[in-house]
């Protein structure tokens, strides 16, 4: 896909890709996946990456639980972020939430010995519940030394920031 031997990241839900955009500039020696459903968000963050020249970032317009689940090699992966996922709110929708079992375990499959899974937030409820799915999950190991003090942060964050409201984050590592 890069043409080239390096750590591979992804970014699920990628949204208007600010974040894969940021990573792909400042970590040349990476290769990233932006992963975003919606066909205008995907093609706007590929074109930005086109017009940066950004070889090592990489579009993908799919739903983020297929793409981890049929497109990912084992251990292919060293980090997945999934920032601000839809925090299916009402009881009944859970189900519909990215960080269920099934899709902790592919990624599981897919993250190499050590990479990890990033999670921010800002919805406290859903922070909660994926810490409790997460747990179920062996593979997965929290790791508290990630604070996300050095991820580039998105307009949400900004305007979340100057509201005063909190956002959560959290990280794994594959065990």
């Amino acid at each position: 896909m890069f043409g080239r031997s390096a750590p591979v990241e992804v970014d699920l839900g990628a949204g208007d890709g600010v974040y894969a955009e940021v990573r792909a500039k400042r970590d040349l020696d990476r290769n990233f996946v932006a992963v975003e459903r919606l066909l205008g968000r995907a093609t706007k963050i590929a074109k930005k990456a086109v017009r940066n020249q950004l070889t090592n970032l990489k579009v993908l317009r799919l739903e983020s639980a297929y793409f981890i689940k049929n497109l990912c090699a084992e251990s292919s992966l060293d980090a997945v972020t999934v920032r601000y996922p839809d925090p299916w709110p009402k009881r009944r929708h859970h189900g519909n939430r990215l960080l269920q079992k099934e899709f902790l375990e592919d990624a599981a499959r897919a993250v190499t010995p050590g990479g990890c899974l990033k999670l921010t937030t800002d919805d406290l409820e859903y922070f909660e519940w994926a810490q409790k799915e997460v747990k179920k999950c062996a593979p997965w190991v929290a790791d508290s030394s990630w604070t996300g003090a050095d991820e580039p942060t998105s307009e949400f964050e900004e305007l979340f920031a100057k509201e005063g409201r909190p956002v959560y984050r959290q990280a794994w590592r594959r065990g």
